[in-house]
């Protein structure tokens, strides 16, 4: 039993669909440890290999959790940035200002 990695370079973006692709495969294997996890809490196999199973299951079960929330996150922050970049690039154009950064739009300057 192994959880696969599922990871994203940290450079390049990664698009909301890929994201959620990846969730939604997460929560798939969450589903099938959890159901492992129930088969295993009703077997009848030795006591010290259902502990040493169920601890395992457990650890799987956390480490997919902890990617979940990390993709959760990721995709957050790229709607948020997403939403953050939109008003002041819309902003600037308005104003006649090329679109450089959002510090340097709010400075005049005079010749």
């Amino acid at each position: 039993m192994s959880v696969s990695a599922i990871s994203s370079s940290s450079g390049a973006a990664t698009s909301s669909s890929n994201v959620s692709s990846q969730i939604a495969k997460l929560q798939g294997q969450l589903k099938e440890l959890t159901q492992k996890l129930k088969d295993t809490a009703n077997s009848d196999m030795e006591a010290k290999l259902k502990v040493q199973t169920t601890k395992m299951l457990q650890a799987q079960i956390v480490a997919v959790q902890a990617q979940i929330q990390a993709l959760q996150q990721q995709q957050s922050q790229q709607k948020s940035s997403a939403g953050d970049a939109k008003p002041a690039q819309a902003a600037e154009a308005a104003a006649g200002r090329p679109s450089y950064s959002a510090l340097g739009g709010q400075v005049d300057t005079y010749a």
